[in-house]
């Protein structure tokens, strides 16, 4: 990085640090578009495994540079040290606002609990993976290889993104073995190969259900009882790992990129001089342009919205009490803006945070809608919060890995109001189909009717 930008990235440390923000070491690097298209394609990590979707966004992102339909201004990775990558050709000031934004980034994801169970060696997670996925496809052929991918890629969002935050209390401890060693998920069944079951104590004895548990981790299960070939396990929990390691940046996007914008306007104002201050506000209102739904201005907006409440104690029974009309007016300087911001950083995701602050209020003030469009307010914050949730994808648990007693796999789609893309749900029952090698019977909602999917 070139030394006028190694003085602002130290200054810009400073003041984020004196502000209040912490996190871990950021290494920055200036990129070219080419190399700048290559990481955004592959989610900001120099290697990863060989697979055509990755080679389909990389020629997405470089003509949509080319072409001047857009431009990737930086990229920062949930690692320790935090990687940040600025894309060279970028003004002096846009170097300077993009790393004040990448330091907000990085006190986020060490302080946000969403990311808490996060790996902060994934850098080396994936070189692992893309090597293991090679070697595989050294062994066994990689056209064989590369269709097992395309399979497994197709049930990449069958995971349960809480699974990393919860012990369930009907999952004993189990008594750790000092023989087994310490290896990567996808690698336990070539040096901890599992012990042979024990037989049942009495002839007749019931067996217990499978899962014992109804369960959205569909990967995770099938990594672990799928009649497949060790290889094949070891890249359905690579899969696994790579999803639940993303989980936490998409559940958090409107609140991190308010947060990092929230940060780099206050971090960066005070330090330009007037010239500098008027390139700044022409690239803020590109960021922060009413257009579709952009999560920058939104998460930013309501952050502000907050730390002004919280100031000026637009908050409690009190004022929950008011009607709306005097809520808009209502003033009680507490100055506790601030504080909130930071308890908001660290404990909220996506979700709660537009449940709980997306107001009413919010949207009069803003211009998002009409004294005359109140009525519908709450229908429209419905339909939001429900694109939100789960990534905007159906949410689908596994019942019963033996239904019949004939080794069938029972799905549950719990049906919300918005049915499954047809299509695509056979596509994917399909390729469980193959995996498991037994019929596969989805349990949904068409028509308004209970409805059944099935493949095999």
């Amino acid at each position: 990085m070139r030394a006028e930008l190694r003085v602002w990235a130290e200054a810009l440390r400073a003041r984020a640090e004196a502000e209040g923000l912490s996190f871990p070491p950021v290494l920055f690097q200036e990129v070219e578009p080419e190399e700048m298209a290559m990481l955004a394609a592959y989610g900001g990590f120099p290697r990863r495994y060989p697979h055509w979707r990755f080679g389909s966004e990389y020629l997405r992102q470089r003509e949509v540079y080319r072409y001047g339909l857009g431009r990737i201004y930086e990229l920062v990775v949930n690692t320790v040290p935090v990687q940040a990558y600025l894309l060279k050709g970028n003004t002096p000031l846009a170097q300077k606002l993009v790393m004040a934004h990448v330091y907000a980034h990085a006190d986020f994801f060490q302080n946000n609990l969403a990311f808490r169970p996060t790996p902060k060696d994934m850098l080396d997670e994936m070189a692992h993976h893309a090597a293991y996925v090679e070697r595989t496809m050294e062994r066994h052929g990689a056209r064989s290889v590369e269709e097992f991918l395309d399979m497994a890629l197709s049930l990449e969002n069958l995971i349960d993104p809480h699974a990393p935050y919860i012990r369930r209390p009907e999952e004993p401890e189990e008594a750790p073995e000092p023989a087994r060693l310490r290896v990567r998920p996808y690698l336990e069944p070539y040096v901890n190969p599992p012990p042979t079951p024990p037989k049942e104590a009495e002839e007749g004895a019931s067996p217990k259900p499978l899962p014992p548990r109804p369960t959205r981790d569909l990967l995770g299960f099938l990594a672990q009882h799928a009649p497949l070939a060790p290889w094949q396990k070891g890249i359905l929990e690579i899969i696994r790992e790579e999803s639940l390691y993303f989980a936490p940046q998409g559940a958090t996007k409107i609140l991190n990129e308010g947060w990092a914008t929230y940060w780099h306007t206050r971090l960066l104002l005070p330090l330009l001089t007037p010239e500098e201050a008027v390139e700044f506000a022409e690239l803020q209102a590109g960021l922060l342009a009413a257009r579709g739904f952009n999560p920058y201005r939104l998460g930013y907006l309501l952050l502000k919205e907050v730390e002004e409440r919280w100031d000026k104690g637009r908050f409690g029974p009190e004022y929950e009490a008011l009607p709306l009309g005097e809520r808009l007016r209502y003033e009680r300087p507490v100055g506790e803006g601030r504080k909130k911001l930071f308890q908001v950083r660290t404990v909220y995701t996506d979700l709660p945070f537009l449940e709980e602050f997306l107001t009413p209020e919010f949207a009069l003030r803003h211009r998002l809608l009409s004294p005359e469009d109140l009525p519908r307010f709450e229908e429209a914050k419905r339909a939001l919060l429900f694109r939100l949730t789960n990534l905007g994808y159906p949410v689908v648990q596994l019942l019963d890995a033996n239904h019949g007693n004939r080794g069938e796999l029972l799905l549950e789609h719990l049906y919300e109001g918005v049915e499954l893309d047809l299509k695509k749900a056979q596509a994917v029952l399909e390729n469980l189909h193959r995996l498991w090698g037994r019929p596969v019977r989805l349990k949904t909602v068409v028509g308004g009717k209970e409805a059944w999917l099935k493949a095999g």
